[in-house]
């Protein structure tokens, strides 16, 4: 092999670490995305929805309401804390890139501590979502979450 072959080989093979690397760093950047979202929200602090969200994102939650734009779901989980707060855990189970610029992050979720307009404290309540962020100007943000309730029909 000739020493041209073995320097066009390892431009190739740093180029890829380069892609790799950038790829970890963009995963990374997104679970600490979802991470520090949930603890913000878990403090009460709305304000999370226009540091992660999207303007146009979407949002559709358990109740299968359909929210659109980052104001009206800051609004949203603005009225769901005051009722029922609660404490959120999430896994982030895959991150899937779509493209450079898209990813598919899905996962699973519980809230414990939650409680009905009486006060009185509601079971655990497990759930799943998928969420599609966006990189646009070298920053990540949701432009749509989709939540469900896991059901298992032998528990009623």
């Amino acid at each position: 092999m000739s020493w041209r072959w073995i320097s066009l080989l390892a431009v190739v093979v740093y180029l890829g670490m380069i892609r790799v690397a950038r790829g970890q760093s963009d995963e990374d950047a997104i679970r600490q995305m979802v991470s520090e979202a949930v603890r913000r929200l878990n403090q009460g602090d709305v304000t999370a929805i226009r540091d992660f969200w999207d303007e146009k994102a979407d949002y559709v939650g358990i109740g299968g309401q359909f929210i659109r734009g980052s104001q009206a779901i800051e609004d949203f989980f603005t009225r769901l804390l005051r009722v029922g707060g609660g404490t959120e855990t999430v896994t982030i189970e895959q991150v899937r890139f779509l493209s450079p610029e898209l990813a598919i992050v899905d996962g699973s979720w519980t809230i414990t501590g939650a409680r009905d307009a009486d006060g009185k404290e509601l079971p655990p309540l497990q759930g799943r979502g998928c969420e599609i962020a966006q990189k646009k100007q070298r920053r990540w943000r949701f432009v749509a979450t989709r939540e469900m309730v896991i059901w298992n029909p032998s528990d009623q």
